[in-house]
């Protein structure tokens, strides 16, 4: 194994890990039901990485969750916030926002 393949690996192993503790149904359905009972009707999974995690198999279980139980949702896109120092990149990845 080449030290590239390596690292993809490693960093698709993290980028699984991570959305398996996002996007754990019942984590999600308790966060859903607390800003529900605030009076709000949507919620935003805000992640603490800039991953594209919309393809993985956690995410694809949430939303198999997410439809059968009737919610509505979204990917949408989040923009990372640039260095005034540093040159323009246009970055952004997508989070999931959840309705009912």
């Amino acid at each position: 194994m080449k030290r590239a393949e390596g690292n993809f690996l490693m960093a698709t192993r993290i980028r699984t890990d991570y959305a398996n503790r996002i996007f754990k149904p019942s984590l999600v359905a308790t966060a859903i039901d607390e800003v529900a009972f605030k009076g709000f009707r949507q919620f935003r999974i805000v992640q603490e990485f800039p991953f594209d995690l919309s393809d993985t198999e956690a995410a694809e279980t949430l939303e198999q969750w997410l439809d059968s139980e009737q919610f509505h949702y979204t990917w949408r896109p989040t923009y990372i916030e640039q260095d005034a120092c540093r040159p323009q990149v246009s970055t952004e990845y997508p989070e999931l926002t959840i309705t009912w």
